[in-house]
């Protein structure tokens, strides 16, 4: 006959671990139904017609997230030049240009991603200026790059730098400048290689990683189960 006598080192052992995977499975699956939405919503607005700077004032600020708009303005000389971009296994950069609207609204441009081999000056900033009319994206200026504190940022411009974030780029370029980022089309002046995606994890990955904690803990409570058990 067998009795269940797991021992106290053991049953500390789960009681401490078990809730934390259980824990980090679920957070995963949380972070795959938002990625979820976010993709979700990407595809439905894209598909939408494209607006105008005009026409973006009759919108919610909700309603205009992956919204396809046209820009006429001018490019102007700031740009982030955002370093440590791995793209198809080649070492970049993605450049961010400053551009300021006929309405005279300012949007941080993301004009794609140029390998860093090939990175020319000349053709990447100091492009031919003027009015122009682009087209892109408009998406949720977030966190762009590595997540860093307290990042220094060097006098003058281009700046190279690890991470492009809102606050930063406020105290750069006013605070007037747009919340929101445009990612700019393959076919607008000015453009680079884009390689901006809704969300940098598919969903699918976050449910992967979950099973894999659900999984973990799994093992772990049979183990805990099946070591119990001892022969008299």
């Amino acid at each position: 006959m067998s009795k269940f006598s797991p021992g106290k080192l053991m049953t500390a052992f789960v009681v401490f671990f078990f809730p934390i995977l259980i824990f980090l499975g679920s957070w995963q699956v949380v972070r795959g139904l938002e990625k979820e939405d976010i993709v979700n919503q990407h595809y439905e607005n894209k598909s939408l017609p494209v607006i105008s700077e005009k026409e973006m004032n009759s919108f919610n600020l909700d309603n205009l997230v992956y919204r396809t708009v046209n820009l006429e303005g001018e490019y102007r000389p700031e740009s982030y030049i955002l370093d440590n971009r791995l793209y198809r296994q080649e070492a970049g950069y993605e450049v961010f240009t400053a551009f300021e609207t006929s309405e005279k609204n300012l949007f941080l441009i993301n004009r794609g991603w140029v390998a860093k081999e090939n990175f020319d000056y000349e053709e990447s900033i100091n492009f031919n200026k003027g009015a122009v009319t682009i087209q892109g994206v408009l998406s949720p200026f977030k966190r762009f790059g590595l997540n860093l504190i307290n990042q220094k940022y060097h006098d003058g411009w281009p700046k190279l730098v690890q991470q492009v974030d809102y606050k930063a780029t406020r105290s750069d370029l006013g605070a007037d400048v747009s919340n929101s980022v445009v990612q700019l089309s393959a076919s607008s002046i000015g453009a680079l290689e884009p390689i901006w995606k809704p969300v940098e994890l598919k969903p699918s990955r976050h449910y992967g990683y979950a099973l894999q904690w659900f999984g973990l803990a799994l093992v772990l409570l049979c183990s805990y189960f099946y070591y119990g058990f001892k022969k008299d």
